[in-house]
């Protein structure tokens, strides 16, 4: 009897410790954007060439994206833009003028709710579609490159993109910006921390104090030497599809 109860201990320990692993797994497999579990994402350019590129989540913003685009103007740069659906939907001339000064533009779906990596397939198809229609009739464009909100991939989501026959892009320079209690300089060097040859920098539109971090970024990425390109150009890739 004694042993009887031991090994059923045992065998529930293992059991435990086996669902934990698996859940630590999916747990990463989703959560990290480089896993390539589900989809693969491109996550950073060629570690030949001495250069960065920066994206920008979450926008258009009424405030913060005018000065990023400013800031960006005139330092005479490119960079690409994810954006909501819903903020774009808001603020149309933003889009625009992204557009007309040369910049990239990727979905980073309609809503960028908690509940998106939740939702079915189609839903999510659904979603990016309508984002995707609303852009092409602002600007003209039909979006090849997605971005996930909050960089979570599954199943579901990799049918999705599938379907609308995306590029998946993320990320290899996480700046964690959104948190606006932290100074702006603790966020610059957490960024140049992590600088790397062919690094996509991931950094938020829509944040307080998103300009002075954008001009501190980019005189600190010159004085080290680095050249800043955009997205198309890092991973040589179409942002756009032809329109059929």
């Amino acid at each position: 009897m004694h042993l009887n109860k031991l090994y059923i201990r045992r065998v529930l320990l293992s059991g435990c410790l086996i669902s934990v692993c698996i859940l630590g797994f999916l747990y990463w497999a989703s959560s990290d954007i480089d896993s390539g579990v589900y989809m693969n994402c491109l996550c950073h350019g060629s570690d030949t060439k001495r250069c960065v590129t920066l994206t920008f989540d979450d926008g258009p913003n009424e405030e913060m994206t005018p000065k990023i685009l400013d800031i960006l103007k005139h330092h005479n740069l490119k960079a690409t833009f994810f954006l909501i659906g819903n903020n774009a939907n808001r603020y149309p001339e933003l889009v625009t003028r992204i557009i007309n000064e040369g910049h990239i533009i990727g979905n980073h779906s309609w809503n960028h709710s908690c509940t998106f990596p939740l939702q079915s397939s189609e839903d999510i198809y659904s979603e990016l579609n309508k984002c995707d229609s609303l852009i092409y009739s602002i600007t003209g464009k039909r979006m090849s490159l997605f971005r996930p909100p909050f960089g979570v991939t599954n199943p579901l989501i990799a049918e999705a993109i599938s379907e609308k026959d995306y590029t998946c892009i993320g990320w290899s320079v996480r700046s964690l910006d959104t948190d606006e209690d932290t100074p702006r300089q603790d966020v610059l060097n957490r960024v140049l921390g992590q600088l790397h040859n062919g690094a996509i920098i991931l950094l938020h539109d829509r944040c307080k104090g998103a300009d002075e971090l954008l001009q501190l970024l980019i005189e600190e990425i010159k004085a080290k030497n680095y050249g800043i390109i955009n997205l198309d150009e890092m991973l040589d890739i179409d942002p756009y599809k032809m329109d059929i």
